[in-house]
């Protein structure tokens, strides 16, 4: 039901709203707010563009026959995706350079809104591994906030203004190679708001915040959404510019029949369009003879379908070309239209030396810093987009902003660099994490897990973090991390633990006991993260573990407590892509901890630990080969020296945690295929694979021999979820023990921290 439900949602192109968005579109008035009437070649044509998602790709078709008609455009107006080809083609691009940008866009990478992961800063890195669900719950005086949107726009308002550079110095759309209007709707008073100048980029942006969706825009004093939910083929803001002669083209949905409406999302979303179209309609009523509408049959291409380009742009081309016969009374001699073009083509840009970079304040002192260390390099050297865009996604994935912008400026004749950080509005943001293990044989554990934050908790950037988790771990941890140097690359971070763990003894692969383990422990790390990737740390470390039985044979082991002291060293690099369905990088860690008698302590002691993984991908085929190591060096069988193995991927087969002890090793192969249909944007990936595990654990170093290892392997079927990866798996063991397997959590399979 779930995954239909999710399925449904995405396929009805996530125009869906909240019921309050709803609510105000039905007082949405008509009032327009556009500047005076311009006075455009009285034989020259304007081009009318609605909204509707990714079937607006269509638009980029029908300028194509334009241009090959001859037909000459002296305005533009757009909605939504209306406003992103209209406003492109307004700045000067043609219909094959549209085409070519389009089709090159990664659309799916362009609704997230991070970094690519291989870019996150560590700290962001460590947080895949203890939270699955990607929201954030805010709170601020006193006061629970949610996201008001899946997509805050970071990446797309980067796009949007590579895309408009050349356009930095106009700001009178008027001005622009083509004139130009972009509607939005303010969504507190319900009103139409016409761009006709000002930034394009943001114009164009705020046109296309699809309620729910993407996060509204903030204009001055108005929140804006979709352009869509006023009106969503602005031919009255057409008339306004004084054009008398239109091409409108039309790209919105059908309402769906009563067969088709079969869950509360589609119902939603067939209340939305019945608005949507009723308002269209009565604007497509009031076009005149010398008018051509254009209505392109686009079938089942969805709204949020932005990966079938080329068909779109197929059927926008045959539904022009059927208006032909109109179309050609519209068309101009070939030197008259050469010479329109060759004034409407878009203009060279080269702001040249970057000669000053401004940070507009943020809402906290370090964040201010934080965006001013990531971006200095800028100032004093030629404008490069990439490396303007590179810099401001490192500010932007430190995690504190809701957005960081930029723009060019002119200050005494020279250009420089205006970067608009944007900080999140919470005090505090709490994350929710989920890890479930089933083996449909009586064996299963899960893990709940809840994280506060609270950034800069003082002025240098400091962050309190604290985390409390319920289910084979129960315990709470608290932490404090305190950042020093220009930037932030050295840390210092004392923290608190008390967690009580699940401790299954086996005997031969087969529990014979349950023990609680309960840990209270301090420590104190000190660590250097010069760059995304790596990672180096020391701490000073202390505690009690304390083991009662629960359930089973205490002839093996009573239980027991011991008082530790030591250090623990470690280092990790990290450039996974992703921990979820990794495709490439590299992910390696190694910790030493040494504990030796000190005041009360009698622990004497080192315990080593390694792990490897490596993602490699071809087309829809991904390999990710793993290893890991642990080896108690004296072979003392002291808690901290236990490792476990047994489960999904980690010896699938056997139970989960059944095998234990002083040394252990695994190696694991797992090959997996993205399957289904890969063009939707918003569609649940689906994984089928499999995997090929040998390992053991032993009690001493002397047993450890490769001639003892086990072998398991799996089938399953994995879904990346919004609410994390699940997988459905079967493992089978060289023993012909079996297993089937419900598992929430990563491919990766991590011990909780």
């Amino acid at each position: 039901m779930g995954t239909q439900w999710c399925r449904t949602w995405r396929d009805a192109g996530n125009r869906w709203a909240l019921l309050i968005a709803l609510a105000g579109m039905a007082v949405i008035s008509n009032v327009a707010t556009a500047a005076p009437p311009a006075q455009p070649d009285p034989d020259c044509v304007g081009v009318v563009l609605g909204g509707g998602g990714a079937r607006g790709i269509a638009h980029i078709g029908v300028l194509k026959v334009l241009e090959r008609e001859r037909i000459p455009v002296c305005a533009v107006t757009g909605t939504s995706m209306g406003a992103i080809v209209g406003g492109l083609y307004a700045t000067g691009y043609d219909a094959a350079e549209l085409e070519k940008i389009v089709g090159a866009i990664d659309w799916a990478d362009m609704f997230v809104d991070d970094p690519p992961r291989q870019e996150l800063p560590m700290e962001r890195k460590d947080e895949d591994f203890r939270h699955l669900l990607d929201l954030e719950i805010g709170y601020k005086d006193g006061r629970l906030g949610f996201p008001v949107g899946l997509v805050r726009g970071q990446k797309l308002m980067l796009l949007l203004r590579r895309l408009t550079l050349s356009t930095w110095r106009s700001e009178d759309f008027d001005a622009l190679p083509i004139p130009f209007r972009a509607v939005s709707a303010d969504i507190v008073t319900g009103r139409k708001v016409v761009f006709d100048d000002g930034d394009l980029a943001l114009a164009i942006r705020a046109s296309m915040s699809v309620p729910g969706a993407f996060a509204p825009v903030k204009v001055g004093d108005q929140l804006l959404v979709d352009g869509g939910m006023a009106e969503n083929v602005p031919i009255d803001e057409m008339r306004a510019m004084g054009v008398s002669r239109m091409i409108v083209v039309d790209v919105g949905s059908k309402l769906l029949g009563e067969k088709d409406l079969t869950n509360p999302a589609v119902i939603l979303d067939q209340m939305i369009t019945a608005l949507m179209t009723e308002k269209t309609e009565r604007s497509l009523a009031t076009l005149g003879a010398g008018d051509v509408l254009v209505r392109p049959e686009l079938g089942d291409i969805t709204s949020g379908q932005f990966n079938r380009t080329a068909e779109a742009v197929a059927v926008g081309e045959r539904a022009a070309e059927a208006m032909l016969p109109q179309l050609r009374r519209h068309a101009v001699s070939a030197e008259r239209y050469a010479a329109l073009r060759a004034r409407q083509h878009r203009r060279d840009f080269d702001p040249g030396l970057v000669a000053f970079l401004d940070v507009e304040p943020g809402h906290t002192p370090s964040a201010t810093r934080h965006v001013a260390w990531a971006t200095e390099g800028l100032a004093g050297k030629p404008f490069d987009v990439d490396k303007v865009e590179h810099a401001v996604g490192r500010a932007y994935g430190d995690g504190r902003f809701e957005q960081i912008g930029y723009r060019l400026v002119e200050r005494d004749g020279q250009a420089g660099l205006e970067v608009i950080p944007t900080q999140k509005p919470w005090t505090a943001f709490g994350r929710i994490g989920l890890q479930l293990d089933d083996n449909f044989n009586g064996r299963n554990n899960y893990l709940l897990s809840a994280e506060l934050t609270f950034n800069d908790a003082n002025r240098s950037g400091g962050k309190w973090r604290n985390l409390l988790q319920l289910g084979r771990v129960t315990g709470l941890r608290s932490e404090f991390v305190q950042p020093f140097g220009r930037a932030g690359a050295f840390y210092l971070k004392p923290s608190l633990e008390i967690r009580a763990d699940s401790l299954p003894l086996s005997v031969d692969g087969e529990q014979v006991a349950e023990y609680r383990l309960v840990r209270r422990g301090l420590d104190i790390e000190a660590g250097y993260s010069p760059s995304p990737e790596w990672r180096i740390g020391i701490a000073a470390i202390g505690g009690r573990d304390r083991a009662r039985r629960i359930v089973g044979d205490s002839s093996t082991f009573a239980g027991g407590s011991e008082t530790f002291a030591g250090v623990r060293v470690n280092a990790t690099w990290d450039s996974l892509d992703s921990v979820s369905f990794p495709t490439k990088g590299l992910r390696a860690t190694a910790e030493l901890v040494s504990l030796h008698p000190w005041g009360t302590t009698i622990l004497d002691g080192e315990v080593a630990r390694a792990s490897l993984d490596w993602a490699y991908s071809r087309d829809r085929y991904h390999l990710l080969l793993g290893m890991r190591l642990a080896s108690a060096l004296q072979d003392d069988g002291f808690f901290q020296a236990q490792t476990f193995l047994g489960g999904f991927l980690n010896l699938s087969g056997f139970g989960e945690r059944s095998l234990v002890g002083n040394q252990a090793a695994l190696a694991r192969a797992v090959v997996y295929r993205r399957v289904g249909d890969t063009t939707r944007i918003f569609a649940m990936p689906m994984f089928v694979g499999g995997s090929l595990e040998a390992g053991n654990a032993w009690d001493r170093r002397d047993d450890v021999d490769f001639g003892s290892l086990l072998v398991g392997g799996s089938l399953f079927t994995g879904f990346d979820t919004p609410l994390g990866p699940i997988f459905l798996g079967y493992g089978r063991n060289q023993a012909g023990a079996d297993s089937w397997y419900l598992t929430f959590g990563s491919l990766l399979r991590q011990e909780p921290k």
